[in-house]
């Protein structure tokens, strides 16, 4: 395994970090020890995890996982900011121009202030993280989408709050344009506040629209980007045979997912990695990892994974990186 720097803190994270979205749903607790003890071993030191996943099961499930003695040597993150309880459904209406029925949920029993990036939806959300997970800080205490309701600097000086309690050792953001990254950065220094070390991005060899804005954005300011996503759903991971429909029941069969991978252009573009991968003398898993590890941005790929011996092919791509010319290589064959 390698390690490196997040962005420009001094935190040490492995660079392939163990996803738990899938903890609590397709993963139950038996099949989640035996990940976290495998990842443990291929020297996976960071694990991510959100408070919405599985409907709050995810971090419960990280937690027994997750060995106590370990804890000073491990590497915890999670997020804030949507429901827990909400689907996906939910969570697309909050983050539509219109947001959310506000009265149509009051009457539901879900109060407005169960989601977004108010004062009092952090200070609330990260105090059940912490007994969730069964830990008294957050190495990295991440917003999981921008929340436009809620004024930025509002959010920031309660984030900052976090880290000078020592309840939260460093800040990350997810699903953030490039403006909003440098809005808040901006922000930050500004008023003086803790600023995001890190922000998680969608970015695949088959999904490179990272590469426009928000990874030039993270080289110039320092902050380092977490890969999300990094085998398109699971269809760069899948034999050809296999790669119609997505399995039943795994993240990749929510429609946000599917709709976006699993089409006649991914599996195009996966056939033509097989191909160049097959050329290089790797595992096509490996290489699609490895392909973006290679990106100077990027500080680390997370992984998830169902089944223990998954993770092998993530701990290669950590060890084996591809050259400069390699990596042009699967480029312009998967282009």
């Amino acid at each position: 395994m390698r390690y490196s720097r997040l962005g420009g803190t001094g935190l040490q994270i492995s660079t392939v970090i163990l996803g738990a979205a899938q903890f609590g749903e397709s993963v139950d607790g038996t099949v989640a020890g035996d990940l976290v003890r495998e990842a443990l071993d291929l020297g996976i030191t960071t694990f991510d995890t959100a408070d919405v996943y599985a409907g709050g099961r995810s971090e419960g499930m990280l937690a027994g996982a997750l060995p106590a003695g370990l804890r000073d040597q491990l590497v915890v993150c999670t997020k804030v900011g949507l429901r827990v309880g909400d689907d996906d459904a939910a969570h697309a209406a909050g983050a539509s121009a219109t947001g959310h029925d506000q009265a149509a949920r009051w009457r539901a029993g879900i109060a407005p202030t169960d989601q977004g990036l108010s004062r009092k939806h952090i200070m609330s959300a990260v105090e059940a993280s912490l007994r969730g997970l069964g830990i008294d800080y957050i190495d990295l205490y991440q917003v999981h989408r921008f929340d436009p309701s809620t004024p930025l600097d509002e959010t920031l000086s309660a984030l900052d709050a976090l880290v000078q309690s020592g309840k939260v050792r460093y800040l990350g953001c997810s699903g953030y344009a490039a403006w909003q990254l440098c809005l808040a950065l901006g922000a930050s220094r500004e008023h003086g506040l803790e600023r995001f070390a890190s922000t998680q991005v969608r970015y695949s060899v088959a999904d490179r629209a990272g590469e426009q804005e928000l990874l030039p954005a993270c080289e110039a300011t320092s902050v380092g980007a977490l890969a999300f996503q990094v085998l398109a759903g699971g269809v760069l991971a899948a034999p050809p045979d296999d790669a119609a429909e997505p399995r039943a029941g795994s993240r990749a069969s929510r429609a946000s997912v599917r709709g976006r991978y699993w089409n006649d252009t991914v599996r195009a573009r996966s056939a033509k990695l097989r191909a160049v991968a097959a050329e290089l003398g790797r595992d096509p898993v490996e290489t699609a990892l490895a392909w973006a590890l290679g990106h100077p941005a990027i500080d680390a790929v997370i992984i998830g994974a169902s089944r223990p011996g998954q993770l092998a092919a993530a701990a290669a791509a950590a060890e084996r990186p591809l050259t400069p010319g390699e990596r042009r290589r699967v480029t312009d064959a998967v282009d």
